[in-house]
């Protein structure tokens, strides 16, 4: 059965409906029953008690309402402002509880569950706000833990680089401390051996005659490879003196440019030709070996370059340094050594021989009878012939042997290792070889010798150029194209122009 709205939204209108329609009922049952009873003998009675009973009842009616209304619907309609007026987030609303009737347990139970939601709430808040702190340190630590990962790269970056330029610094000492070239190829193999740890290794210096790449110094490659030639754009190392830059082959096995690498190692492995550039020359190149492929970083393309510059500093000053030398130890017009160039063999010569106990020969070598040729021709075919004759001479000797231009027309010749017997050859093949040969226009020219031995005929350098010269006068006097070897009473010979005034006198800087 459907109530009416006004009944179905009121409690209290329910309950007086619940009482006051059977109440009425059954008043209207007793009534009725009352009339049937009582129409007879007292027919005026049942309109009395109708009466009383409708005050009756108008008057419970009323007790009802005001009752309900007190005890019900006020207390209940409190509890539903309350509740409506509640807000879970203001947290600590409650709802008014009075009595210990079912509404205020409704009310109390209300009032736990809105405590329990509260708390709820708060742990929630509490939970959001500590995962946002969590959040917040996490991506802290995570900014701090990419700063360390930042510092710690900076730091072994920066590490690297110290090494870098302490090997640097080492390297540059090293270069520094010589002008010899050799010796600065030998410094920078030393370096790359203990510093920088290369299992293969080869120094490649640009021949100045014809630019062909030769090794000079090797690690852990063939012991041939000293000596070996490559032309320039032959393989890596050829490449990268060419285009005076930096060649990387990742893998030898694959790259054709390492077809020519015959002194490195055999075997996988990659190799970085560093090529050795001074002033827009290319002086040489660095050739670095790895036995794995891919083995060169960016750091140490860098890096190997920084030390190609290094070495090539180095290296074309003392390359510079060799020639200034040369060019004040050579005779301009032949080419070979002068005088002050002599001087500085002979003793370096004479120091060794003594240190080791060996002989060595020295021969004064003259043309005969230059004047006719230069009264007959001039002074420019005098200074042909010296040319050609210092090249001729200079085809017959081994290269131990030191050929220079004394005076004049006179030249000198350092054999080392060799006796006066072994000097007396040496001299006799040279004279057969200038008598034979052909000169410019025809001319025929021969030459006369002088021969002295270290120690047999002196023990100092000055003895040592006069005995020759000594020996040289005696072969002029046999007619010339001679060889003559010191002998004795040939120093005193009283003909001889130079005795007693020592115009031989060799010394460096003569």
């Amino acid at each position: 059965m459907q109530f009416p709205r006004a009944i179905r939204k009121s409690v209290a209108r329910k309950l007086l409906a619940a009482v006051g329609v059977p109440s009425i009922l059954l008043a209207a049952v007793a009534l009725a029953w009352l009339r049937a009873e009582t129409k007879e003998f007292a027919p005026g009675f049942w309109a009395a008690v109708a009466a009383g009973a409708i005050l009756v009842g108008a008057g419970m009616v009323a007790i009802h309402f005001v009752s309900v209304n007190l005890i019900v619907k006020r207390p209940l309609r409190a509890l539903a402002r309350a509740v409506r007026g509640t807000r879970i987030v203001e947290g600590f609303a409650r709802v008014p509880v009075q009595g210990e009737d079912e509404i205020a347990q409704v009310a109390e139970s209300f009032n736990t569950s809105l405590q329990a939601i509260t708390d709820l709430r708060v742990q929630r808040t509490d939970d959001a706000l500590a995962l946002a702190a969590m959040q917040r340190e996490l991506k802290l630590n995570a900014e701090l833990e990419e700063q360390h990962r930042l510092l710690d790269k900076a730091s072994r970056e920066l590490a690297g680089r110290f090494r870098e330029l302490e090997i640097l610094a080492g390297l540059t000492h090293k270069l520094n401390s010589t002008l010899d070239v050799q010796m600065l190829c030998d410094a920078v193999t030393d370096a790359v051996a203990q510093q920088l740890g290369f299992e293969g290794f080869a120094l490649l210096l640009s021949d100045e005659k014809n630019g062909d790449l030769v090794v000079r110094a090797s690690l852990g490659t063939d012991a041939r490879a000293t000596g070996a030639r490559l032309g320039l754009g032959d393989g890596a190392a050829g490449i990268a003196a060419r285009e005076k830059q930096l060649v990387l082959v990742r893998d030898v096995h694959s790259d054709p440019r390492t077809s020519v690498r015959s002194w490195l190692p055999e075997g996988a492995g990659s190799l970085l030709a560093a090529p050795m550039v001074h002033q827009s020359e290319c002086v040489g190149v660095l050739d670095f070996w790895r036995p794995r492929p891919d083995a060169f970083s960016k750091e140490d393309l860098r890096f190997l370059g920084s030390v190609a510059d290094q070495a090539a500093m180095a290296i074309a000053n003392a390359r510079l340094h060799e020639r200034v030398v040369a060019e004040s130890v050579t005779d301009p017009l032949t080419g070979v050594l002068n005088r002050r160039g002599l001087a500085e063999r002979l003793q370096h010569e004479m120091v060794r021989a003594e240190r080791f106990g060996h002989a060595f020969g020295f021969a004064i070598v003259d043309v005969d009878r230059l004047k006719s040729i230069l009264q007959g021709h001039g002074l420019v075919a005098g200074d042909a012939v010296l040319r050609t004759l210092a090249r001729l001479l200079q085809a017959e000797l081994r290269n131990v042997d030191v050929l220079a231009r004394y005076r004049g027309d006179k030249f000198a010749l350092l054999i080392p290792g060799a006796d006066r017997a072994a000097a007396v050859e040496v001299a006799e093949r040279l004279r057969r070889a200038v008598e034979s040969a052909r000169f410019d226009d025809g001319a025929r020219i021969t030459v006369s010798a002088g021969i002295a031995s270290f120690p047999e005929d002196a023990r100092d350098l000055e003895s040592l150029v006069d005995a020759a010269d000594a020996a040289l006068f005696a072969a002029k006097s046999a007619g010339r194209n001679a060889v003559r070897a010191c002998a004795p009473g040939m120093r005193d010979d009283p003909a001889r122009p130079h005795r007693g005034r020592m115009t031989t006198k060799l010394e460096p800087g003569v």
